[in-house]
């Protein structure tokens, strides 16, 4: 009994340890869901991208807009294990009522983490994974935090059939500025189109204090190579007195060392 414990144990942990280098690039893009999927070991992989977004509020009476870049970093330590970090660079335009405007600018956006896929599967089997990041407040006043903002989320992926494939993830995170903690969901279902371009619509959606809001967006991917693909999103939301909609386009690629 102790033999065949040992045994079940060893191949356990081989096969969490020898996740496979993927043939085709596994990107976060397009869309909110991050997926299960590491980059493989001694991967670099890079995913860029630029986003407009334009809101309208009432009570307060508010408009908007803002155009933001990001880029992510990700490098993969072992087969199933990777770090990672992003920078973000975005203007926003604030205009209350007919009164005046705000212009904010700068780094928006830097953090570090870390993604460890617990199992990738296979078919019907699914793939699950484990990501935690932290925002850091090395960023412009405007858009400081007063303490570093952590992230918990555990990802899920499988085929639902030879067509659609399944993402989701569950989070629970922090601002950095109160210790009341957000939860997040997004349910992303993928599917092709034809050839090497590929679609996806998703639902997703955050509780905060009580409050709840849920957002839609649908996307395109085409990959231009096994290492290279490039995207496009677009979304909308409409939550209690606040209504706004985004475009997105990026594009990811990966070398190994």
């Amino acid at each position: 009994m102790k033999k065949l414990l040992l045994v079940t144990a060893v191949s356990l942990i081989s096969q969490l340890a020898t996740a496979q280098y993927h043939e085709t690039i596994s990107t976060d893009r397009p869309g909110q869901a991050f997926a299960p999927l590491t980059t493989g070991q001694n991967v670099f992989q890079i995913q860029t991208g630029f986003t407009y977004l334009d809101f309208e509020q009432t009570s307060p009476d508010q408009k908007g807009d803002y155009l933001k870049y990001t880029v992510a970093l990700r490098y993969g330590i072992l087969e199933n294990f990777e770090i990672q970090s992003a920078f973000g660079v975005r203007r926003d335009k604030i205009t209350f009522g007919d009164q005046s405007s705000t212009l904010l600018d700068g780094v928006s956006l830097w953090n570090v983490g870390i993604r460890y896929n617990l199992l990738d599967g296979d078919g019907a089997k699914p793939s699950f994974a484990i990501k935690t990041d932290v925002d850091l407040t090395w960023v412009d006043e405007d858009y400081r935090s007063q303490e570093i903002a952590p992230r918990l989320m555990l990802i899920h992926a499988q085929k639902l059939s030879e067509t659609f494939g399944l993402t989701t993830n569950w989070s629970v995170s922090w601002n950095g500025n109160d210790i009341h903690p957000t939860g997040t969901y997004v349910i992303n279902v993928s599917f092709p189109v034809a050839g090497k371009l590929s679609g996806y619509i998703e639902n997703y959606g955050e509780v905060y204090s009580g409050d709840f809001d849920t957002r839609w967006d649908t996307g395109l991917a085409y990959l231009l190579n096994k290492d290279l693909m490039a995207d496009f999103s677009t979304g909308f939301g409409r939550n209690d007195r606040l209504t706004d909609w985004f475009i997105d386009f990026g594009i990811s690629w990966r070398v190994r060392l």
